[in-house]
């Protein structure tokens, strides 16, 4: 079904591109044949003014195909034109036809056969050098070749059959009045160009974007290449008021005539240019609004997830205390009363042996249990404050063989208990990293308080890493995890963390955290 659907379409675009082909070489052959001065033109046109026309029509054509494709490589950054013009919104700028007016003016000065030979020769020479940079198909330059000369006859119709109602013999005196009906008759081709301009591009856009009929039509409108287009056909009106076109100082005067209507679509191409970037600068600010949002949120998240895990420590640590330390105690007291009854009794060896086994084992099993309950939550924290907390950090790393020293100074200024688990939980972490991996024998950890923050740094002489790579290797293995949950925590409370080392040069851990003071 797939492949007849498009059989279908490809013998439609064929038929269509074939149909194209006929009209364009029937209207060529029709204005070549019919091309003659007759003694409705004036003869002080001459007979080379088709050829200046064509000529002038044709320079200023490709001037702004050159201008579109070398703005387009500027925007795109230096890529080849035909990845550049996938945009459709650049897309839409190959439907401008800059040289509409010179096509009207032929018809105006000339006659019908020369402005349809004007539009013809001009579109082969742009649509084929359009072709040639790889900015459309040959199917859409047949497109536009054809029906560019079709706009352009029925355009140049209208104003004939208006200027016909009151021809130059009827009203030899009344020249104000007979210009006036020009004006008019100029004004009213110039809109009916405009409106075929719109209706034939409106295909060829809902073919090169595929798009539907509305889709096409919210996207050609709200573009800047209608009002553009418009504004160069605006100089219709002018028309009629060129008088000797074969003077060589009226042709000069056409020159500087064409100038602003390419000025008009350079305008065309920047207006185009900065609303796509507007347009990306929108959608980049709206894409970064939202990553913020999610960051945000992702961050509350974090901390809500930390404050529950807080919690959770917090209740398993008073559950260990209150129930299995006390179970352990009880025990332990029991055991010692037995040790001192079975005194009294003469047993073996072997279960006394037994007996004092088991003390031991609940006096460590206390101990172990004890020491749990300290590091899921220390009460000195809760009990006693930050500064109390971090100095019996040290003392703790100081008994497994580390020696910390410990040093607070500054005005003690209040945190919020979020900042302060997480520094607790930080310096915690560090000295925990010294203890299994520095191979340290001192560790410093100065507290800080300062005007407005609050520093911290953990300072020891082990043996030093690379931060960077153990941070990149913890996506492979286990390493490095510490260091992340660090700065996680950091993050969350809206601290600094810096985390400087070298192999054999120690390492140093410092963080600030910023204090709003009432």
């Amino acid at each position: 079904m797939t492949n007849d659907r498009l059989f279908a379409n490809n013998y439609l675009q064929y038929s269509l591109t074939a149909l194209a082909s006929l009209v364009a070489v029937g209207l060529f052959v029709w204005s070549i044949l019919n091309y003659h001065l007759t003694p409705t033109q004036p003869i002080f046109y001459g007979g080379r003014a088709i050829y200046s026309i064509v000529l002038l029509s044709v320079i200023l054509a490709l001037l702004g195909r050159m201008l579109l494709l070398r703005i387009l490589r500027v925007e795109i950054g230096g890529v080849p034109a035909q990845h550049a013009s996938h945009n459709l919104t650049w897309r839409l700028l190959l439907f401008f036809d800059v040289a509409a007016p010179i096509y009207l003016a032929a018809g105006v000065l000339l006659g019908l056969d020369s402005a349809v030979l004007t539009a013809l020769i001009t579109q082969l020479v742009v649509q084929g050098y359009t072709l040639w940079r790889g900015l459309i198909s040959w199917t859409t330059a047949v497109y536009r070749i054809a029906t560019t000369a079709l706009l352009v006859l029925l355009s140049t119709a209208v104003f004939q059959y208006i200027a016909k109602l009151f021809p130059i013999a009827t009203h030899p005196p009344n020249t104000s009045y007979l210009e006036s009906w020009e004006l008019l008759a100029t004004l009213l081709a110039a809109l009916v160009m405009m409106v075929l301009l719109v209706i034939v591009s409106l295909p060829a856009i809902m073919q090169a974007g595929q798009l539907s009929l509305r889709t096409a039509w919210h996207e050609y409108f709200h573009s800047s290449v209608p009002r553009f287009q418009l504004l160069v056909l605006s100089v219709a009106p002018l028309l009629p008021v060129v008088d000797i076109f074969d003077n060589v100082v009226a042709e000069l005067a056409w020159i500087f005539f064409l100038v602003p209507l390419l000025a008009i679509y350079y305008l065309a191409l920047i207006s185009t240019s900065l609303s796509l970037r507007t347009d990306e600068l929108q959608r980049t600010l709206a894409d970064l609004s939202s990553a913020r949002r999610r960051q945000s949120e992702l961050r509350d998240y974090a901390s809500l997830v930390t404050r529950v895990q807080e919690e959770e420590r917090r209740r398993l640590a008073r559950e260990l205390h209150d129930d299995t330390a006390q179970a352990l105690v009880a025990l332990s007291r029991g055991l010692d009363g037995l040790s001192r009854a079975v005194e009294k009794v003469e047993l073996p060896q072997k279960d006394l042996d037994w007996l004092a086994n088991l003390q031991n084992l609940a006096d460590h099993t206390l101990d172990g249990v004890r020491r749990a309950c300290r590091d899921l939550r220390p009460s000195i924290l809760d009990d006693l404050g930050l500064q109390a907390a971090l100095e019996w950090l040290c003392d703790s790393s100081s008994n497994r063989g580390v020696a910390s020293n410990f040093s607070c100074s500054g005005t003690v200024l209040p945190t919020t208990p979020e900042a302060e688990i997480a520094i607790f939980r930080i310096v915690q972490e560090a000295l925990s990293n010294v203890w299994r991996h520095a191979q340290a024998t001192h560790v410093d950890v100065a507290l800080q308080y300062q005007a407005a923050a609050l520093t911290l740094r953990v300072e020891d002489n082990g043996r030093g890493f690379m931060p960077e790579e153990t941070l990149d290797d913890h996506h492979n293995s286990q390493s490095g995890l510490g260091l992340v949950g660090m700065r996680e925590r950091a993050m969350l409370i809206g601290a600094e963390l810096m985390i400087g080392s070298w192999p054999s040069c120690g390492c140093t851990v410092s963080l600030t955290l910023p204090i709003e003071q009432d």
